[in-house]
């Protein structure tokens, strides 16, 4: 008995709780939400006791002068600490991967003889993590700075890890502000970017290779260009640490007095195409935020897994080709294209798809889309479906070589990649 009642006061504590926090008037929102600032509360304070002061005792007057003193106040301060700063925004990296950790550096210099309070790092960057530096803390706005001391300089590090692929600080802008003492005028200042942080999208491994017709060959054709394990002998070197003594060439040894190894040829590359679709009708308006970010994930997934297994890539995203080679410059040109590409010109798809093989050869493609992109004559089509109930396509899933939601987890690519390399 006393359980049931407690449940029904639960039940109506959340039915107050949901009646008084609901918006009855969101119309009317954009006409009261400039009261949530205090600056707004006391100029309607100031022109309450003016009223005061003329219609009913002089004496308010003496109150009106102390508003107006706060009010200038808040206002000067704020606007006098920003002209007395400068700020330098540093990366010690180029560029991470989804979810490490790059260690930024805010460099700010006071020139005026007075401390600093109340700033914070605003508009480029968005913190998930804390540092344990004391003069640091968690803010939804930013980064914010307990002190900056008068006539120094103060450099202030922390460990940041983007929310998104991208540039970083976004939209190459960063601004100190501060609102000190009051909270009544924020005063912004530019900051100095030394260089721009490439954040790549995230990624997962996916092992093995597909069985494609250069894959075979590759394992019995052989480079006279590269040097391997395998194949004919190239030469002769000098041993190296970590050089296998089956490869000791004997006779040169005792010749020259010191260990000789033979080197040997290479298997060739095996070569994968990579078709990233990025066209408009591909990816549908209210779904493209999810689409988009999801075959970007498969695409540099893609890349960077073929390239550890020594694939020569290319890469056709929208209307742009990168050529994926033994180089790593190469994976790194391709990722930071990914890390800032966006929905291509509606010509993009069709430029990219239907350009011919590379060097002539119809190479073996991967094709990431969506389900409003899939063609029931491409194999190999990895496609990135909406919600169940809204996928709306003319060709059977039958013709695709792996499906995944747009807004499923990105580790269960690789359970499915096994499955289809099984």
């Amino acid at each position: 008995m006393i359980l049931l009642s407690i449940t029904r006061g639960l039940k109506v504590l959340d039915k107050s709780s949901a009646l008084l926090s609901n918006d009855f008037c969101p119309w009317a929102n954009r006409w009261v939400y400039w009261l949530k600032n205090p600056f707004w509360v006391l100029v309607l304070a100031v022109v309450g006791s003016v009223l005061c002061g003329v219609f009913v005792n002089p004496w308010i007057f003496t109150l009106t002068a102390l508003l107006l003193a706060v009010v200038g106040l808040g206002i000067l301060l704020p606007w006098l600490a920003m002209r007395g700063i400068s700020c330098q925004v540093m990366f010690d990296v180029r560029r991470i991967r989804y979810g490490e950790a790059a260690l930024v550096r805010l460099r700010i210099q006071n020139r005026w003889p007075l401390p600093v309070w109340g700033l914070s790092l605003i508009n480029g960057f968005a913190t998930t993590s804390l540092t344990s530096n004391d003069a640091l803390m968690e803010n939804d706005e930013g980064i914010a700075f307990a002190r900056v001391p008068g006539w120094s300089t103060i450099e202030y590090t922390w460990p940041f890890v983007a929310r998104r692929r991208g540039l970083y600080p976004l939209n190459g802008l960063a601004e100190v502000e501060t609102s000190f003492p009051f909270g009544l005028f924020r005063a912004r200042r530019k900051a100095e970017v030394s260089g721009q942080l490439c954040v790549w999208p995230e990624t997962v491994f996916l092992p093995g290779l597909p069985d494609a017709a250069e894959s075979q060959l590759s394992e019995e054709i052989f480079s006279d260009r590269r040097v391997g394990e395998f194949g004919d002998i190239l030469g002769t070197r000098l041993f190296r640490e970590g050089d296998s003594l089956r490869r000791v060439h004997w006779a040169q040894t005792a010749r020259q007095q010191s260990l000789i190894v033979t080197e040997r040829q290479a298997p060739m590359m095996s070569c994968v195409r990579v078709v990233l679709d990025l066209s408009a009708e591909s990816h549908p308006e209210e779904f493209r935020g999810a689409t988009v970010e999801q075959c970007m994930r498969i695409a540099a997934s893609l890349c960077d897994s073929l390239h550890r297994q020594h694939c020569r890539i290319e890469l056709l995203a929208g209307n742009e080709r990168f050529v994926i080679g033994a180089n790593v410059g190469e994976l790194h040109r391709a990722m930071d294209a990914l890390a800032i590409m966006d929905v291509a010109t509606p010509a993009g798809r069709s430029q990219a798809l239907n350009r011919r093989a590379m060097n002539g050869r119809g190479d073996f493609a991967i094709t990431v889309t969506t389900d409003s992109g899939l063609q029931s004559d491409r194999p190999h089509q990895i496609v990135v479906t909406r919600e169940s109930e809204s996928v709306e396509t003319g060709y059977p899933f039958s013709a695709a070589w792996i499906n995944i939601e747009a807004r499923e987890s990105l580790a269960s690519l690789t359970a499915i990649w096994r499955k289809q390399l099984s």
